[in-house]
């Protein structure tokens, strides 16, 4: 198994670009030390919020910000800031950065390589111009992942006012702590939440550098990948009912089988988004049959499909299309069928004039690029509901992602960096 390694990093830094204040063997060695904090025998990383691994990661990306020159402040939540003042104190504030928190036995660059290429592009502007126009923060966000209190993007709800001191009083983790005694531990005041709040007023944009996820960079052989939409996501559990008999005994023109009828809808649900937009997906990813013995004939099966686009009116179709396939399957089986939608969040769109300055950018620095949707969340959805918000992918190599496997090259984390440089002086002129 080929896991992150620093010498695996470091491999590609011959074909490194040559971008000025922008140094590969820096973004090697921050990617490598954050790395070391929490790896697993498995050669993963397992850095959940409100730990002391997360804590010494924050600890150790505070203090480069801190030898960067910029000002420090953490929030009551627990959320990481470091601030290079603007030309103009008072305008709005440029915020760039993702998470240093991970999945268990995640990789070393879901979050982390995002606020690493976030401090580098701020050290390059105060390399190269001092300062820009508007303030500059460098964000960490606390648990975007969610895997230890099952509730993610938490930090960032946190900022934009989504989450109230209850709430932190019902998150609780597999030992039965809850997120509000886990914040209380590490120092952190979950009554004084109001106070992380930040007005959208008070933010100009919001840029975030992030690993794929996916296959398509790689597969297209381009740099940097400039997300045009943040797919909202939909769960809508369907559950077919039929009869449990024996496989031996019942002849197959007398069978109600809630299997059959499972997989009959399925092949249907993998068709509707290639008829609907060329950025929708749909995943029917958890299936539990009843009583699910071999001999037997399932009487239920109960599904989960998750439905994704860019666009919410093309997200809602295939929902609408979806709920009606699994109705005419099972009329036509003789089944029974219930259907209920468990979520519903709203596809967050990138703002144009973002995507424009990315495009522009990327050519100054004759970086290929591929316009393309995220069908995961990032902290960019949450700050994007709220404020004009921008992301930028960089491939992930065979789209490996949330496991040791994870990897990205050099080269292309060093592209990504370059290109949020670029598009911070323009966003933040």
């Amino acid at each position: 198994m080929n896991i992150f390694t620093k010498e695996r990093l470091l491999a590609s830094k011959p074909d490194c670009r040559e971008y000025p204040s922008l140094d590969p063997d820096i973004l090697a060695e921050r990617l490598a030390a954050l790395a070391e904090i929490g790896k697993t025998e498995e050669g993963g990383i397992t850095r959940f919020v409100y730990t002391n691994e997360e804590e010494q990661a924050k600890r150790l990306f505070q203090s480069w910000m801190e030898q960067a020159g910029l000002t420090v402040r953490e929030d009551h939540a627990g959320n990481l800031f470091g601030r290079l003042e603007g030309t103009d104190p008072a305008l709005p504030v440029l915020l760039t950065g993702s998470h240093l928190d991970t999945v268990p036995n995640g990789g070393a660059f879901d979050g982390a390589l995002g606020c690493v290429s976030s401090l580098m592009a701020v050290e390059a502007v105060i390399q190269g111009q001092g300062r820009i126009t508007h303030p500059i923060e460098v964000v960490v966000f606390t648990d975007e992942e969610g895997s230890r209190f099952g509730s993610g993007l938490l930090g960032s709800r946190i900022v934009m006012g989504e989450v109230t001191k209850e709430d932190l009083f019902q998150m609780r983790d597999d030992y039965d702590t809850t997120a509000a005694e886990a914040m209380k531990r590490q120092g952190y005041s979950p009554n004084k939440l109001k106070h992380c709040y930040l007005p959208p007023e008070s933010i100009k944009a919001f840029l975030e550098v992030h690993v794929e996820q996916g296959k398509q960079l790689e597969q297209y052989e381009k740099s940097v990948g400039i997300v045009n939409g943040i797919a909202g996501p939909s769960w809508i559990e369907v559950a077919f009912i039929g009869e449990t008999d024996h496989a031996g005994n019942t002849p197959m023109t007398m069978r109600h089988d809630a299997a059959a009828a499972a997989a009959e809808w399925m092949t249907i649900v993998e068709k509707i988004p290639h008829e609907i937009s060329s950025t929708a997906v749909a995943t029917v990813g958890k299936m539990t049959l009843s009583p699910n013995g071999s001999n037997v004939i399932a009487g239920r099966a109960d599904l989960i499909v998750d439905v994704r686009d860019i666009k919410e009116e093309n997200r809602d179709e295939m929902l609408d299309r979806i709920e009606k396939a699994a109705r005419q399957t099972a009329a036509d089986r003789g089944l029974h069928v219930e259907t209920n939608l468990q979520i519903r969040i709203p596809p967050v769109p990138i703002p144009e004039w973002i995507q424009h300055k990315m495009e522009a950018s990327a050519d100054m620095l004759n970086l290929p690029y591929l316009h393309l949707p995220s069908g995961a969340g990032h902290d960019a959805m949450i700050l994007g509901k709220y404020v004009p918000s921008g992301l930028i992918f960089v491939p992930s190599v065979q789209g490996k992602s949330h496991s040791p496997e994870e990897f990205t090259e050099l080269k292309d984390c060093l592209d990504g960096t370059a290109l949020l440089h670029k598009t911070i002086l323009s966003v933040g002129e």
